[in-house]
């Protein structure tokens, strides 16, 4: 049976599975799934920390496709630090963002679907970050060989309680079958069928530089949800509108507009330091609503804070 281990004092069971695999020649692509705060981007990192105890999170963990490209072409080139390494780990964080069924015809995804059925030989381990194994599409789906449901996060023991499942696609009855690891140990008899996994808090080396990477994507990624919106915002107004008054400050009020704004009293300061001089609230809120009545709606663009 492929899906059995002999168990290692001081190593996980799971992790010997893992390297196995690659000592076999073969690679291991996981999606860690769960909801918010069960553990699931500390489970990857620990995981990574465990196969490979020199990982580093600002060179193996990705949140967008072409990162993941770079890192693996670094882990081809044996002359670099990442192509030294004996087990080649990467991390995808919040992967439905950058591949996922509602885009399945994207080339995003199409590229996608070509590496993970390609690499095979490369002999990689990719942990896939995603709440649902639905966020995948159904063709890269096929090609995982593991899910590892993330249930809760106990903060007592700063352990990730998981359910790892082995995946196995059959072409058949298009079905998936999930097995569980069995683990020997020496001195008894049998099978001892892997049911949980109890994934540690990893390392502070790895946590900090990983948190600080992760706080820039996301503001990265609210900067870019705000643009959409107001592109969105621009796509809703009327084609035609009334000309702004050159002889006021309405054409640089709406060029302020336009950068976003979280309030009215933010705009009135932004006017004062563009026009260099005094600006009332309510010669503020006159203008915009002149600005208003020629078909440019500055509520658009108010982000809430």
């Amino acid at each position: 049976m492929k899906n059995i281990i002999m168990s290692k004092p001081g190593e996980s069971s799971f992790i010997r599975w893992i390297k196995k695999r690659i000592d076999n020649h073969l690679n291991f692509l996981a999606v860690v799934t769960g909801g918010p705060g069960v553990g699931k981007s500390y489970s990857c990192l620990e995981i990574a920390y465990e196969i490979d105890s020199d990982f580093n999170p600002l060179k193996q963990v990705f949140f967008d496709f072409r990162g993941l490209m770079k890192s693996i072409n670094e882990f081809n080139d044996p002359e670099t630090e990442l192509g030294k390494k004996k087990y080649k780990v990467i991390v995808l964080e919040e992967c439905q963002t950058i591949v996922n069924n509602k885009k399945w015809q994207s080339k995003t995804n199409q590229l996608f679907l070509y590496l993970l059925s390609t690499f095979r030989n490369q002999q990689f381990i990719l942990l896939l970050n995603a709440p649902y194994t639905d966020f995948l599409d159904s063709a890269s789906m096929k090609l995982i060989h593991a899910e590892i449901s993330c249930e809760g996060w106990n903060k007592e023991t700063k352990k990730s309680h998981t359910r790892p499942n082995l995946l196995q696609w059959n072409p058949k009855v298009q079905k998936y079958y999930r097995h569980k690891l069995f683990v020997i140990t020496p001195g008894q008899k049998g099978y001892q069928k892997l049911v949980n996994w109890y994934i540690s808090k990893p390392p502070k080396h790895i946590t900090d530089p990983y948190e600080t990477y992760k706080t820039a994507f996301t503001q990265a990624l609210n900067l870019k949800i705000t643009k959409e919106l107001q592109l969105m915002a621009n796509e809703d107004e009327p084609e035609e509108k009334g000309e702004l008054n050159p002889e006021s400050m309405q054409p640089e009020l709406w060029d302020e507009v336009k950068k976003g704004y979280t309030s009215q009293e933010e705009l009135r300061k932004r006017m004062e330091k563009r026009l260099d001089r005094r600006i009332f609230i309510s010669q503020l809120n006159s203008n915009l609503i002149w600005i208003s009545k020629k078909g440019y709606n500055y509520k658009n663009y108010k982000i809430n804070s």
